[in-house]
Parts: structure tokens; sequence; C-alpha cells
């Protein structure tokens, strides 16, 4: 019983203290997934490809009609980011919370565009100051029930 107790509060004390900073402090990581996300939704691809690697990868899971892997911003901007705008003309993604674990950036996040209002946790691995990889856990149901 108490190496099952002992064990339990190591692991909420590492969830306790994960990704934590001091107020107002916002790590490296956080940083750049958090630039990524700026740029996405001023439309300044510039930026937007500013913290991206040059092989990073995109993999969008299954229920979307451009579900697949993309390697390389070329790729991320004509693959996702085209039908993105074609099915959602005025389509949103706001963060609301940024969770680190190591090199990893989860993001609470709400997505909205015309009959469209949602929530979804995104993936983002970062290494060199740039988004390496990201996935993301969508509402494809909803996403597609708004599409145009």
């Amino acid at each position: 019983m108490k190496s099952v107790f002992f064990a339990l509060a190591l692991l909420l004390s590492n969830i306790a203290l994960a990704g934590h900073h001091q107020a107002n402090e916002m790590s490296p990581n956080v940083a750049v997934a958090k630039a990524g996300y700026d740029a996405f939704n001023t439309g300044d691809m510039d930026a937007w490809r500013a913290v991206q690697a040059a092989d990073t990868v995109w993999t969008i899971q299954v229920g979307l009609p451009y579900t697949g892997t993309y390697v390389g911003p070329a790729a991320v901007e004509a693959g996702i980011f085209g039908p993105i705008g074609a099915m959602w003309p005025d389509f949103k993604v706001e963060p609301i919370h940024f969770y680190e674990s190591g090199n990893t950036v989860f993001v609470h996040a709400r997505m909205t565009a015309e009959g469209l209002d949602t929530e979804s946790v995104h993936m983002i691995k970062i290494e060199d100051g740039k988004y390496a990889a990201f996935q993301p856990f969508d509402d494809s149901a909803a996403m597609m029930k708004a599409a145009k």
C-alpha cells in the first residue's frame, strides 16, 4: 500500500510541476508554438514559414478530406491550408491554453467558422526553435458538417 501511495504521489507531483514557469514567463517552446498560431491567424505566411522546420511533418487524422502526412511548409500550405480555406472561408483557430511537456507543446484551441464552433487539442513537437511535427486531434464530424 505504501508503494502505491508513493507512486501516486510521485506521479501527481510530476504532473503538477510539468511545464511550469515563473508568472508571465513563456518558455521558448511555447513561444514558438504561439508564434505559429499568431502568424496563421493574421495570414502572415512568411512569419508562419519562419517557425516551420524545412522538413516539418504534419499528420492529419482520418475523417477529413485532406487526411494524410505532409512534409515541409509548402506541402502543408497546399495540402492542408488550401482545402481549409475552401471549405471554411472564415476559419479561425484561437489558442485557449498551451501545455508543455519536454519539447512537445499541447494546445487547447477553439476553432470557428460559419456553422463551426468546436474545441481541439493540437500536439506540436519543437526542435531547434521550429515546428518539427504537428498533429491535430480535431472533431472531424463537426468540421465536415460545417464544410462548404
